[in-house]
């Protein structure tokens, strides 16, 4: 589907409603190379989940061309099901631009726009030029991530300098503002509601949101924590806010409550020091009927300890965990296929 820049904000209004996750890649047991049928499992799930769009998580251990690699099994497998955005945190100017020119032609709907852990730019033109550049490469739809991770708090207390967000909100094909952090959402709201999406990814938060300002749709996040394809807790939650029945999404909201404090528990920590616990996420999708399997290094390590009381909140809600976990590390669509782990390294 091809659609001008100067139609974004409308296809936009009209298409990102409801609840999008994170399509992590997988691999083979050996982490050796991509699971093509275990990406595409993942992605049938997402659909299965009642979500709206997906977004690729390249920044997981990928090489530039596993990446692309990646983003075009998830956009074949999605087709018109789901909408497919790509982040755009690679090292170099170039290969970010490389990927979005790779993510249009690929079927991709949304570039998700921040900066590399190496970017360290001398002032805020340096900031816009480099987002100007990355926006307007591609006429996909740019969601702008004033994120707190990028070490820009010389220009700006909130950790992004929103004088540059100002700036590229007049480009047509900037369409939403992710902002996590409740001070920079409230400010996004007062800067730009009615002009662009504003996204708040933090489930807990969506009461606020969506009654004070709108909000209509929330991600990208591991969701699959609070539910199954066969029990769409978090979508229908969001999906009764919006419809103004609060007393009904809010009987979900308290549902919610453990399975909500266990999870912030182990992501969140992490979340504020810039980084995923992305096999922790693979492990929430696989337990509720994704394909699972590890991520390569560097990651996170997954510990029983952590495994078990997840576990045990999904049975809160009475959704049945998926086992036994030695499948996870392996992978669903492996083991279909006959392709086991090695037991000796």
């Amino acid at each position: 589907m091809t659609i001008a820049a100067a139609e974004r904000r409308q296809w936009a209004s009209e298409t990102l409603v409801g609840v999008q996750n994170i399509t992590f890649p997988s691999f083979t047991p050996d982490l050796a190379e991509l699971d093509e049928e275990g990406i595409r499992w993942d992605v049938r799930q997402a659909v299965a989940h009642g979500f709206f769009g997906t977004l690729c998580a390249c920044e997981t251990g990928l090489t530039f061309e596993e990446a692309k690699q990646f983003v075009q099994i998830v956009c074949d497998e999605a087709g018109d099901k789901l909408v497919v955005s790509v982040t755009l945190l690679f090292d170099s100017l170039e290969k970010n631009l490389a990927m979005a020119q790779h993510a249009a032609a690929a079927g991709c709907q949304l570039l998700q726009i921040g900066f590399p852990p190496n970017y360290y730019p001398d002032d805020e033109q340096q900031i816009y030029q480099t987002l100007h550049t990355l926006c307007t490469a591609t006429d996909l739809g740019a969601i702008l991530y004033p994120s707190p991770h990028y070490n820009f708090e010389r220009f700006h207390p909130s950790g992004f300098p929103l004088a540059v967000l100002d700036k590229l909100a007049d480009l047509p094909n900037v369409v939403a503002v992710e902002a996590g952090e409740p001070g920079l959402a409230a400010d996004m709201v007062s800067r730009f509601g009615g002009e662009l999406l504003i996204n708040n990814p933090v489930e807990r938060l969506l009461p606020l949101m969506v009654q004070a300002a709108g909000q209509q749709y929330i991600g990208p996040g591991c969701y699959e924590a609070f539910q199954s394809p066969e029990q769409p807790f978090v979508v229908d939650y969001f999906s009764k806010l919006r419809a103004g029945d609060t007393a009904a999404a809010m009987e979900i909201y308290w549902k919610l409550t453990a399975a909500r404090g266990l999870f912030e528990s182990k992501m969140m920590p992490t979340a504020m020091l810039g980084c995923y616990h992305w096999p922790l996420q693979k492990y929430h999708q696989w337990l509720v009927g994704g394909n699972g399997g590890y991520t390569r290094q560097p990651c996170m390590k997954l510990h029983q300890f952590e495994m078990e009381p997840i576990k045990f909140t999904l049975m809160q809600l009475g959704i049945m965990p998926r086992q036994p976990d030695e499948e996870f590390y392996i992978g669903r669509s492996n083991l279909e296929r006959g392709i086991v782990a090695p037991k000796t390294l």
